[in-house]
């Protein structure tokens, strides 16, 4: 089932002070191979948890803001226009933000949860 929609539509999910998460492609919309979010980090945040995903590719497309991104051991400063593509077993987390925060789409396949957190 194909949808249009506006950004401001999306199903959101707001955790207070850290980040909100627009749900763009998920199951609620129909899709079965793939999903897609619109993430929103405040500024200035750190974060540590690092994960891989045993089967998942993931790319993301950074659209405002700037943030520190670990992928397997090595940090990398991103801003827009960056684009970031996420093999599985790839070692990997948004680490901090900038002063501006962080606006990105992240897309990934296959939907299914296979996330292992590195250090909790």
């Amino acid at each position: 089932m194909s949808k249009i929609f506006k950004l401001t539509e999306a199903r959101t999910v707001e955790t207070v002070g850290v980040s909100k998460t627009r749900w763009l492609v998920d199951r609620e919309l129909g899709a079965t191979k793939m999903m897609a979010v619109l993430y929103e980090y405040e500024p200035n945040l750190e974060m540590k948890k690092l994960h891989y995903h045993v089967n998942r590719e993931s790319a993301y497309l950074i659209l405002e803001g700037e943030a520190k991104i670990h992928i397997n051991g090595k940090e990398h400063i991103v801003g827009p226009g960056n684009f970031v593509y996420l093999s599985p077993k790839d070692i990997h987390g948004v680490v901090g933000t900038g002063r501006a925060g962080l606006k990105y789409l992240e897309f990934w396949s296959p939907m299914e949860s296979d996330v292992v957190y590195i250090n909790e």
